[in-house]
């Protein structure tokens, strides 16, 4: 069974979240303590610890035991930027500024001189990021949007590019940011150099889902988004990385089903997400009725990076959609071991010349020298050139 025919189950289970009765910080510790086994907890459980945090001195229970506990590497950051290939969309999704127009694409050469700009800056694990671009993403006909199959060469090209420039500077890692594939989409980036699959689930309320992404894309079929990391493991794909966004939707709801959903690929495949991620709703959406009710607060915000770190054995992404300030004190107060983003153009072609579209969202702009020497000074190791075993190595047992 896939996890979107759990995900029904799941919906109605964390329901519960804010009108069962609270438990007190002794079970709180008891359970956060609990999730640091290798059982983990129940589903019950998680539902009950959430559901708990609603009381300040729960949360105050988590904070503190999270800034205490050990995860391995925690006096390390590996750094890894956003390298967008194209921001033509025929997704139209409510929150993204892509939705917009107006977008471009990278030819061969233009993507060559950005990949060139990062390796100059040291950089070798690198994030290939692409809309739902239907001249990279080339829909086979007849199309079924509950079984996608696309012509991928044209965006192979772009995997193969980045591997070859990488391989040739000594060697890192591929992470993507791309549309689900079936697959043997999924064996071909393989092929290609793809070492670590990401994909943000956006929300998981099916609902809310289907009010964010009315006449969109492919991407509307949100089933086929939710399985595309066992396609992604079922091909052979080391790794797979995702996350909700915040503030789209009840957050503990979100993280309680994130955490059955890393439970059935554990159960299912071996092994869960290899990274969380941390984004936040940020830009012109944050005024939308849809989601005012969600919004997630810097103290809230905190709390789900602090259980992020002890509820899940995949390390955390923390990203530029965050201040360097707040971001140095999450890892100084509960630790490294975390994948973070500083260098970030969210436009294809920012990096080699000046940014001539509109970004898929705003970033803090920060000069990664001064904030790697920042990082140093705060006791921290900073890696630019990592890979797949730095990842797995990462990973708590």
């Amino acid at each position: 069974m896939k996890f979107s025919q759990r995900l029904p189950e799941s919906i109605e289970s964390v329901k519960r979240i804010g009108n069962l009765p609270l438990i007190g910080p002794r079970e709180t510790e008891r359970l956060i303590a609990k999730a640091t086994e290798p059982a983990g907890l129940t589903e019950d459980e998680i539902v009950i610890l959430l559901n708990g945090l609603e009381d300040s001195e729960n949360a105050r229970v988590v904070l503190e035991f999270s800034s205490t506990y050990s995860r391995p590497r925690d006096d390390e950051v590996f750094l890894l930027p956003p390298l967008y290939v194209s921001s033509i969309c025929e997704n139209k999704c409510a929150y993204c500024d892509f939705s917009t127009g107006g977008g471009v694409r990278l030819t061969a050469g233009e993507f060559g001189e950005e990949v060139d700009t990062l390796l100059g800056m040291g950089y070798r694990s690198i994030e290939l990021v692409s809309s739902q671009d239907p001249e990279l993403f080339v829909r086979q006909t007849p199309f079924d949007p509950s079984d996608q199959r696309f012509d991928l060469a044209p965006t192979v090209r772009y995997f193969e590019i980045l591997k070859e420039r990488i391989a040739a500077d000594g060697g890192g890692m591929i992470t993507s940011n791309i549309p689900p594939v079936c697959a043997r989409g999924f064996e071909d980036l393989k092929g290609a150099g793809l070492d670590c699959f990401l994909v943000w689930l956006e929300t998981f309320d099916p609902a809310q889902y289907a009010r964010l992404h009315v006449n969109t894309g492919p991407k509307g079929h949100q089933g086929y988004r939710l399985d595309s990391f066992e396609r992604a493991l079922e091909a052979g794909i080391a790794h797979v990385a995702g996350g909700f966004l915040k503030g789209l939707h009840d957050w503990r709801k979100e993280e309680a089903i994130l955490y059955l959903f890393d439970r059935h690929l554990k159960e299912r495949w071996g092994r869960g997400f290899s990274i969380i991620g941390s984004p936040r709703v940020k830009g012109r959406f944050l005024g939308s009725m849809a989601i005012r009710d969600n919004l997630v607060t810097d103290e809230e915000y905190e709390l789900n990076i602090a259980l992020d770190r002890v509820l899940f054995d995949g390390i955390l992404w923390l990203q530029t959609r965050e201040s360097l300030d707040f971001n140095r004190h999450l890892i100084n107060t509960y630790g490294g071991g975390v994948v973070l983003t500083l260098t970030s153009s969210t436009a294809p072609g920012g990096y080699s010349k000046p940014q001539k579209t509109h970004a898929q969202f705003p970033v803090f702009s920060q000069d990664h020298v001064r904030a790697v020497s920042q990082l140093e000074e705060d006791g921290l190791t900073v890696h630019y050139a990592w890979d797949a075993a730095d990842l797995s190595e990462a990973q708590r047992e």
